[in-house]
């Protein structure tokens, strides 16, 4: 890793140095597993991140699956999931409490292809993430990950 050389004013050389380190960790890890699920799948990160909520629960409205992506604007998630409805993974079904709501779920077959799509993207996060790190980098990056996320500004 090499962080640009710059003169830091308001903070300090190692502050530069940590925060070019999450930039590069984040993109080397998810660069790496991306490659793999495109390898294995022909799909991205983000359409992963979309079958995995789906696999927590079913069904689910575009709107609401949105809400829980971190890889993905809704309007990029809306073209996603018509991808995986036109790929019969998904299928849209009306909401009984509110007609002008669809709800997303998976297709017998769309369930078998999220699920293997799972394995392979666990294998990979264990590969890229979880190997070469120990227990405590791993709850290092949590505690981080708390205080970053509980910090004042927008969410």
């Amino acid at each position: 890793m090499k962080a640009p050389v710059s003169q830091p004013r308001i903070i300090s050389p190692d502050q530069v140095n940590g925060w070019f380190a999450l930039l590069f960790t984040h993109a080397t890890v998810t660069g790496r597993i991306d490659a793999v699920l495109m390898d294995q799948h022909k799909i991205s990160f983000s359409t992963v991140e979309i079958l995995c909520w789906l696999l927590e629960a079913e069904p689910q409205s575009v709107r609401g699956l949105s809400r829980e992506l971190v890889s993905v604007s809704p309007t990029r998630a809306s073209r996603l999931v018509q991808e995986l409805i036109d790929a019969g993974h998904l299928q849209r079904g009306a909401d009984q409490g509110d007609g002008r709501v669809s709800l997303i779920s998976f297709t017998k077959s769309g369930r078998h292809y999220a699920e293997t799509v799972r394995r392979t993207f666990e294998d990979s996060v264990k590969k890229y993430f979880v190997d070469p790190l120990n227990d405590d980098d791993i709850a290092a990056i949590t505690r981080i990950w708390a205080k970053l996320e509980n910090a004042e500004g927008p969410s």
